[in-house]
C-alpha cells in the first residue's frame, strides 16, 4: 500500500509508464531488434539508475568528485577564453544571445580543445586512457575503449570537442560506435554551456547529474537503436601508434585540425538554422491552403510550424513526467523548442514559465542537451571534417540520432521522477 501511495504521489507512476513508453519506442524505431544485447542494456539501464540515486541521494559525491572535475573543465575553458579574449575583447563577455555565445565562446573552445587533444596523443596519454577504459567497461557494459572515451568525455566535452579525443579512432569504428558518440554528443550539453546556463537559473546540480547519467542512457538508447555487429570486438579499434615529429608539429597540427573543424561546424550550423525557417514557413503555407477546403466541413487548422507539430508529438511526454493540465502543454511546447531550435531557447522559456520546482526539475533533465535538428549539421562539418569517409553514415544517421538522445534525455527524467 505504500508503494501504491508513492507511485500516486506527484504523478510518479506516470514516470513508471514513461520509462517503459521510452524502451518500447526504442525498439519500434531499432535498425536491429533481432540482435539487441538486452544483457548490455539492462546494465546500462541499472547503471543510469544507480548514477541518479548516488549523485541525487548522496551530496558527498557531488561535493568531493563531480564538482571538482568540473571545476578542472571550467578553468580549461578559462585558459580558452584568455586567448580568445585576446582576439575578440569584450565579444565574449556573457550574453543573452546565442549566436554571440556560439561565435566568440564555443568555436574558438573547439579549436582550443584540437590542439590539446594532438599534444595529448602527442604524448601518449589518449592512448593510455583509451586502453584501460575499453579494459575495465568493455567486461560491465561490452563497449570500446574510444566510444567510451568519447561518451564518457561528453559529461564535459561537447559534441565535437569530445571526439577529437579519438580523431584517429575514428575511421575504424564500426557504424553502432558511430552512432554512440553521435547520439553521445547530443545527449549532453558541454561544461563551458552549462555555466552560461547557470547564469539563466537553470540548476547546475541537475544538469551535472543529468550529463552523468546520459553516459549509459546513451549507451542504452544507441545499442538497441543500432546494435553492434555480431562477432565485432572493440578491442580490435585500440592500437598504439608509434609517434612521429615534434611537439609543436602535433601542436601546428591540432591548432590547424580545429580551425578547419570549428569552420565546417559553423558554417554548417548556419545553412541548417537558415533552413528551418524555410520549412517552418512551407509548413505553415500549407496549413492555410488546407483551410481552405477544411473551412467546407468547419474545421479551421491553427497556424501550424514545425515548434507547433513538436510540440503535439512531445506534450504526452510532459503527461508521462506527472504533469498535467495547461503546465504539461508547455511542458510539450518547450520540448518541441529544444529538438526544432535549440535548448538554449527551450531553457529560456523553461525559466521565464514559472514552472513548479519539481517541474522545472525534471524539464531540466530533458531539456538541458544538444539534441536538435541543427546538432545534425553540427556533427556532418565537426566530425566529418575528422574522419570525411564517414560523413555518409553521419548524415544517414542524424535525424536518428535527434530520436535517440532525445529519448536518452526524456529516461532520465523519468527516472529521476521516480525518485524526487
Amino acid at each position: 500500500m505504500m508503494i501504491l501511495d508513492y507511485l500516486l504521489a506527484y504523478n510518479r507512476y506516470a514516470c513508471l509508464i514513461g520509462i517503459i513508453a521510452i524502451f518500447g519506442l526504442t525498439w519500434l524505431f531499432s535498425m536491429g531488434r533481432r540482435t539487441i544485447n538486452w544483457w548490455q542494456v539492462l546494465k546500462a539501464f541499472l547503471l543510469q539508475v544507480g548514477f541518479g540515486l548516488l549523485l541525487l541521494r548522496v551530496p558527498f559525491i557531488e561535493s568531493s568528485i563531480l564538482m571538482p572535475v568540473s571545476n578542472a573543465f571550467n578553468q580549461l575553458f578559462h585558459y580558452a577564453c584568455i586567448g580568445s579574449k585576446f582576439l575578440f575583447g569584450n565579444l565574449i563577455e556573457p550574453c543573452d544571445v546565442w549566436g554571440s555565445v556560439f561565435a566568440f565562446r564555443v568555436l574558438p573552445v573547439i579549436i582550443f580543445f584540437a590542439a590539446l587533444s594532438a599534444i595529448l596523443y602527442y604524448f601518449g596519454i589518449i592512448q593510455f586512457v583509451v586502453y584501460w577504459l575499453n579494459r575495465a567497461i568493455r567486461p560491465i557494459l561490452g563497449t570500446s575503449g574510444p566510444e567510451t572515451l568519447s561518451t564518457t568525455a561528453n559529461i564535459f566535452l561537447g559534441q565535437t570537442e569530445a571526439p577529437l579525443l579519438i580523431k584517429n579512432y575514428l575511421a575504424h569504428l564500426s557504424r553502432s560506435e558511430m552512432f554512440v558518440i553521435m547520439v553521445s554528443g547530443m545527449a549532453h550539453i558541454s561544461a563551458a554551456i552549462m555555466a552560461v546556463y547557470a547564469t539563466m537559473g537553470v540548476p547546475m546540480k541537475h544538469m551535472l547529474i543529468a550529463a552523468v547519467m546520459a553516459v549509459p542512457g546513451s549507451i542504452l538508447i544507441a545499442k538497441m537503436m543500432l546494435p553492434e555487429e555480431k562477432g565485432r570486438s572493440g578491442d580490435a579499434s585500440v592500437t598504439f601508434e608509434e609517434q612521429k615529429g615534434s611537439f609543436f608539429g602535433a601542436l601546428f597540427q591540432g591548432t590547424s585540425a580545429g580551425v578547419s573543424l570549428a569552420v565546417n561546424v559553423g558554417a554548417m550550423l548556419l545553412v541548417f538554422l537558415a533552413l528551418l525557417p524555410l520549412i517552418n514557413d512551407l509548413i505553415g503555407w500549407l496549413g492555410v491552403l488546407l483551410n481552405y477546403p477544411l473551412a467546407y466541413v468547419g474545421v479551421v487548422l491553427p497556424v501550424l510550424s514545425l515548434n507547433y507539430l513538436f510540440g503535439l508529438i512531445f506534450a504526452p511526454f510532459a503527461y508521462l513526467l506527472g504533469m498535467t493540465g495547461s503546465e504539461a502543454m508547455m511542458a510539450g511546447q518547450i520540448l518541441g523548442s529544444k529538438v526544432t531550435l535549440n535548448e538554449f531557447i527551450a531553457l529560456q522559456q523553461m525559466v521565464q514559465a514559472h514552472f513548479s520546482e519539481r517541474a522545472l526539475i525534471l524539464l531540466t533533465y530533458a531539456t538541458a542537451a544538444f539534441a536538435n535538428f541543427s546538432s545534425i549539421g553540427i556533427q556532418v562539418g565537426g566530425i566529418g571534417a575528422l574522419v570525411p569517409e564517414r560523413r555518409e553514415w553521419l548524415t544517414q544517421l542524424g535525424m536518428r540520432a535527434v530520436l535517440a538522445s532525445s529519448l536518452v534525455n526524456l529516461l532520465s527524467a523519468c527516472i529521476i521522477g521516480l525518485m524526487l
